[in-house]
């Protein structure tokens, strides 16, 4: 396989710091097989390596620059927590064109539903990019709204994360219902509480 760019984004101006990019760069650093990792931001002098974003694209939407990258890729939000060695999970998606997880909620009813936490891809995904540079769509939904309308006609070339593996949990949704598990590995935040505002699972201050 080849070495894979791990990658974060992170814009200025919202609730997420620098300080949460080299938490997630050092848990990655610790669990996570050989690989690069690299910020997308707008700020300057920071401690890790970076690429600039070119766009002014609002909020997560600051996301859709992951898409010019050459792969392999794997990105993680910043509200990520990865408690153990994930070298199963990243060897699962080896083959993979597009790895996305199924959203934790509208994905009972709609398996294709996306949800845009923790993403892999290892063919050139730039048709997601060149789209909305070309055409901006700030739907409902966010970026993973944006996504599914992108590969609506392209799903054979998408995978779910759920359908592949297993380790990777929802804190809302499964670790407030049952606890940490001990074959979990990566716990996804998305929304409310962030994990610097929880007390059940470690985090950096």
């Amino acid at each position: 396989m080849e070495k894979v760019i791990v990658t974060c984004v992170l814009k200025s101006g919202g609730e997420y710091l620098p300080r949460h990019v080299y938490n997630l760069r050092d848990m990655c650093a610790d669990f996570l097989p050989p690989h690069e990792f690299v910020c997308l931001t707008d700020l300057p002098q920071m401690h890790c390596q970076t690429l600039p974003l070119f766009h002014n694209w609002p909020g997560w939407w600051s996301k859709i620059e992951l898409f010019k990258l050459k792969p392999p890729v794997l990105f993680f939000d910043l509200d990520t927590v990865i408690l153990s060695d994930c070298s199963s999970i990243v060897s699962s998606a080896s083959g993979k064109d597009f790895v996305i997880l199924r959203d934790v909620y509208r994905g009972w009813a709609n398996p294709n539903a996306m949800q845009s936490s923790m993403m892999y891809w290892e063919k050139p995904l730039n048709f997601v990019y060149d789209s909305f540079l070309e055409s901006p769509d700030y739907c409902d939904g966010g970026d993973q709204t944006f996504l599914e309308k992108m590969f609506l006609d392209k799903l054979h070339l998408a995978t779910f994360w759920q359908d592949i593996t297993g380790g990777i949990v929802s804190y809302k949704a499964n670790v407030c219902v049952h606890g940490i598990k001990p074959d979990d590995k990566i716990v996804i935040f998305h929304g409310k509480p962030r994990p610097w505002e929880q007390k059940e699972i470690a985090y950096p201050t």
